[in-house]
């Protein structure tokens, strides 16, 4: 049941715009997005600084976790850099616009002004239920307001250590760009972001915490 389980969150209907814009203070804490074992797809980013194991959760984000699998899959990852890197919060990658882009490591923008803006053509929603991680039904009046639309048949994850998440541009854009906490929880993009993994292990965490900017994603490979 377990592989079918697994055939079945792939093969799900897939649906790109991407700014995380707050940062917050460094603290050593391991990632603390939990799930249980048989409802995890395991990934393997391969980049210039190391690999970097993942945990994909369908049961969290299904949609979300198809859509990240078949771009893999497809080799739409394999070239691209990382390209906005916040210290003690987050790396940021998957715009394929990034692949020919020379972006300046000294810099936190991109020597090609488009590079941010990239994504595979289309655009899906998000897939986030406030309520499980904690956000309070004032916060959720102030979201659903501005467009944002939840499910509350999920079980979401929160944006904490270690977590993978959607970047956009506000509700319901995401395409391909996503990106890795690195060190403290952000609780303020609760609500805003769709989670759909975790960093696997404190080795991969490692990793993610030496990327820098202009650091290339040279492929990504699902577990067999």
């Amino acid at each position: 049941m377990k592989y079918i389980f697994l055939i079945v969150a792939v093969l799900l209907a897939l649906g790109g715009y991407y700014f995380i814009n707050r940062s917050s203070s460094s603290k050593n804490i391991q990632p603390t997005v939990e799930q249980k074992d048989s409802e995890k797809i395991n990934i393997t980013l391969t980049t210039s600084k190391g690999d970097i194991d993942l945990e994909l959760y369908p049961s969290a984000a299904p949609k979300t976790v198809a859509n990240f699998v078949k771009l893999a899959q497809d080799g739409f990852y394999n070239g691209t850099k990382f390209h906005r890197v916040i210290s003690d919060f987050m790396i940021q990658g998957g715009d394929p616009l990034s692949k020919t882009d020379p972006l300046r490591q000294s810099s936190s923008e991109a020597s090609d002004p488009r590079v941010g803006s990239g994504g595979p053509g289309y655009r899906f929603e998000d897939e986030i239920n406030p309520k499980s991680i904690g956000v309070d039904d004032v916060t959720i009046a102030q979201l659903e307001s501005v467009g944002y639309r939840y499910d509350y048949n999920l079980k979401s994850l929160p944006v904490d250590v270690g977590a993978l998440a959607m970047a956009n541009s506000g509700p319901n854009t995401n395409g391909s760009q996503f990106f890795i906490v690195t060190y403290s929880p952000q609780p303020h993009l609760n609500g805003k972001h769709t989670v759909f993994g975790k960093v696997a292990d404190d080795a991969s965490l490692a990793v993610v915490r030496k990327i820098q900017q202009g650091d290339v994603i040279q492929s990504v490979t699902t577990a067999q």
